[in-house]
């Protein structure tokens, strides 16, 4: 472990105390469980985003489901994979009609 110092705010510091007292936790294992927590989910996050793109790029899965996967709307998706270089793929009328009669 590297010892690292940080500072709180009087108000941080109170309300990291309590909680500590009351979980029965030192200040220095809540931070740790706080920065795991908060980057680590980051982590998913990105991993989730990557996989999602692959698997559209792959045509795995739809514009649609790729924008309800990564939670922005269809225009801003559009917009987002034009920016990154990333085709955006058409279906066959064939697929469209078989959508249709699926819905």
């Amino acid at each position: 472990m590297k010892r690292t110092n940080i500072i709180l705010t009087d108000e941080q510091h109170g309300k990291l105390t309590s909680y500590a007292r009351e979980n029965r936790k030192t200040l220095g294992e809540l931070v740790r469980e706080a920065l795991d927590t908060t980057y680590m989910k980051k982590d998913l996050i990105e991993h989730r985003r990557m996989v999602s793109i692959e698997a559209y790029k792959e045509g795995f899965i739809s514009l649609g489901k790729l924008s309800e996967i990564l939670g922005i709307d269809v225009v801003s998706l559009r917009v987002y994979l034009k920016d990154h270089g990333i085709s955006i793929n058409m279906q066959e009328s064939s697929e469209i009609m078989q959508d249709m009669l699926n819905a």
